[in-house]
């Protein structure tokens, strides 16, 4: 089955639709949807879109498929050769995995996230030096995507060696904003293993670099002050509480960073709740985290990332990403062998 035949029929069957009924909203036979899911037949672009938009998959489906099915034909059989169209379109591809993510899970995008890094890291293996950094950075993109998901999974083990990896193909692409993300990721796993002071300290890194957008940076600050919260050091959280806020209002928001759609005022808002929930200000974080969520587009709404908040007000529990209790914390071992920067 191709990624673009398993990704239809999950889509499909999270629509609640046989394969007739699908065939029929787009025009085509059933064996046709049949073939096409076996991975017998790939679709044109044109069909592609068609399914996309009756599926709801907001592009996920048609990033699947090549513009230029003659170029992608001769980049499979020459994949030494490498230029910033092939670059661009492997981003593309990660970035509608992440918004299929959000109607879906991450569960069900692993296996394709994962397809993508290997291609995108054996990409910056055969890139000429002109187009290393590119080529390097959609591999950094690609290993912290895929860590998320070990760490959605709870294989914390597997998602530190992505995000390792990723951190150190970040450096290399000398890019700002793909070094803040992987940072940021790898912060966030640190609170979780219950170490919020270094989970702190690696926020405060992730942030320091005034390259990185002011979007990136200002979350990194209501993270880092989520984690001071947690270390104790409720001063020193309030005062980067306020450098969020102030790197929030230098946010052009018509100029986010590839990958960066899910940043929206109502989201940086509800982050600012999740800081205050963590300095034990209920009242002002249910507050905020209801407005915040309230202002974000409607398709956001329904992502776990999202959702989870609203559900820990709800319930009045800890999230599912908050810290681990303290006989799950610390690194297990894991039976992969770390795969080496290429």
């Amino acid at each position: 089955m191709t990624p673009f035949g398993r990704t239809l029929r999950l889509l499909r069957r999270r629509a609640g639709l046989s394969q007739p009924a699908l065939a029929a909203r787009v025009f085509v036979s059933q064996s046709t949807v049949s073939r096409i899911e076996s991975g017998t037949r790939t679709p044109d672009p044109a069909l592609a879109r068609l399914l996309d938009q009756a599926l709801a998959a907001r592009g996920a489906l048609a990033a699947l498929i090549p513009a230029d099915p003659d170029r992608a034909a001769f980049q499979a059989r020459r994949p030494d050769l490498v230029d910033r169209t092939t670059i661009t379109h492997l981003e593309s591809g990660l970035v509608h995995l992440r918004k299929l993510e959000d109607t879906s899970s991450s569960a069900d995008v692993t296996p394709m996230v994962a397809a993508r890094t290997g291609a995108a890291v054996q990409l910056a293996r055969n890139a000429p030096y002109a187009l290393r950094p590119s080529a390097i950075g959609a591999a950094a993109m690609g290993a912290a995507y895929l860590g998320w998901c070990h760490f959605l999974a709870g294989r914390y083990a597997e998602a530190e060696a992505e995000l390792d990896r990723a951190v150190a193909y970040a450096y290399e692409s000398r890019a700002p904003d793909r070094l803040e993300r992987t940072m940021s990721y790898r912060g966030v796993l640190e609170l979780v293993w219950g170490s919020p002071a270094a989970a702190a300290s690696m926020l405060g890194a992730a942030r320091r670099d005034t390259g990185a957008h002011p979007a990136l940076r200002a979350y990194d600050a209501g993270q880092q002050a989520r984690a001071l919260a947690h270390a104790g050091e409720t001063r020193e959280a309030d005062r980067v509480l306020l450098e969020a806020d102030r790197l929030a209002e230098r946010i052009d928001y018509a100029d986010l960073p590839v990958g960066a759609y899910w940043y929206t005022p109502g989201w940086l808002a509800l982050r600012r709740g999740v800081a205050m929930l963590a300095l034990g200000r209920t009242a002002q974080a249910r507050r905020e985290i209801e407005q915040g969520y309230a202002a974000m587009p409607t398709e956001h709404q329904g992502a776990h990332w999202a959702r989870q908040w609203i559900d820990v007000l709800a319930a009045d529990r800890p999230p599912a990403d908050l810290i681990l209790p303290p006989h799950q914390r610390g690194r297990p071992t894991s039976s992969a062998p770390r795969r080496p920067v290429p």
